[in-house]
């Protein structure tokens, strides 16, 4: 019986090894192209490439030869991978802006204005919920202003989705595109949203909400209040214990129950957020003044990204030893059909 117990476990640990390697080696390779990079990207992951010096220097010169294009596709590979596996097939879109301080300004677009400047890289990152995640895909956002560009915006995702066999049933967004325009624009697509009201809609309602008295998922509520706002939408107010307000904005009349429902689901939307900050912490930074090779680098730490929540996955493959073996793999620099490249992993994890 201990030899089962100890078996199993070590032979799924090899089969989901050789497995991950297959994936990343298979992506990584057309995009990477010389290991000199990818151990210098690896290196300066959640820093600057200039600390590695002349190493992060040519890396630098080597970015000249990838393109925007071939990382995301190989990113939207690399997810569609992961998505065929996993049953669970719920996604969350969300935009991410990384504030840029580039004279050139064709690869940016509007943001708020951050640490000293209005415009960055802005991406609505396709990203997969669930036990195992992955970022399905990364669309660059050129459009200067994401909430008047809201309709061009959603007409790309949906497309995306499309193309991966997703169908978007319900959009989540923040307050800041709690408008009119883009109010008006889910109601005549027919889609179902939950989008975070802003404080002046539903300060004057705050005293008109209905005594209730439901826990869920270890909340309690003791209010509520739905209410047609002028949009066409209703505005939905729920009040906790500690009598903080939740409110936000669907497309039609809801009870109570799925009320607290959609406040739960829009609660675990927040796993796009965390994404977000692991990306931060992993992201790979330079001083260039090139905004081209600085999209570049973003859109890699994505895939990097996809790589570590590959890894993660298998809990006993520390990163170290990860990087170890695909730049042992690339030295030898193995080009062969996908069976030769099997034998030469397996040898990388005994």
């Amino acid at each position: 019986m201990k030899h089962e117990n100890t078996t199993k476990p070590a032979k799924f640990n090899r089969d989901f090894a050789r497995s991950a390697l297959k994936i990343i080696y298979s992506i990584l390779t057309k995009i990477l192209f010389l290991e000199e990079l990818l151990s210098a990207l690896l290196k300066a992951s959640g820093s600057y490439l200039s600390r590695l010096g002349k190493d992060g220097r040519r890396a630098l010169r080597k970015l000249n030869a990838v393109q925007v294009e071939d990382v995301r596709d190989a990113l939207r590979k690399m997810g569609r991978m992961t998505l065929r596996g996993v049953r669970d097939k719920r996604v969350a879109v969300d935009f991410h802006a990384i504030p840029q301080y580039h004279a050139n300004k064709s690869f940016l677009s509007r943001i708020k204005p951050t640490k000293g400047t209005s415009w960055g890289l802005v991406q609505a990152a396709i990203f997969l919920l669930g036990r195992t995640r992955s970022f399905l895909d990364v669309i660059p956002v050129t459009v200067k202003n994401v909430a008047e560009g809201f309709k061009a915006v959603m007409e790309v995702i949906v497309k995306e989705l499309e193309e991966d066999k997703l169908r978007l049933v319900m959009v989540f967004a923040d307050r800041e595109f709690a408008v009119n325009e883009v109010i008006r624009y889910l109601l005549e697509l027919g889609l179902d949203f939950v989008i975070s009201a802003k404080a002046q809609m539903y300060k004057k309602y705050k005293g008109m909400l209905q005594d209730v008295d439901v826990s869920f998922g270890g909340v309690r509520y003791t209010g509520f209040l739905c209410v047609r706002h002028g949009t066409g939408a209703y505005l939905i107010i729920l009040r906790k214990e500690d009598g903080k307000i939740i409110a936000f904005l669907v497309r039609r009349e809801i009870d109570l129950h799925d009320a607290i429902v959609l406040a739960e689901m829009y609660r675990e939307r927040w796993g796009i957020e965390n994404a977000f900050r692991s990306l931060e912490e992993f992201r790979i930074r330079t001083r260039t003044c090139d905004v081209r090779k600085e999209l570049v680098l973003v859109l890699l730490s994505y895939l990097l990204l996809n790589v570590w929540f590959l890894i993660r996955s298998w809990r006993k493959v520390k990163l170290w030893e990860f990087s170890v073996s695909l730049s042992n793999l690339l030295d030898r620099e193995v080009r062969v059909e996908q069976g030769r490249v099997f034998r030469e992993v397996k040898t990388s994890f005994p």
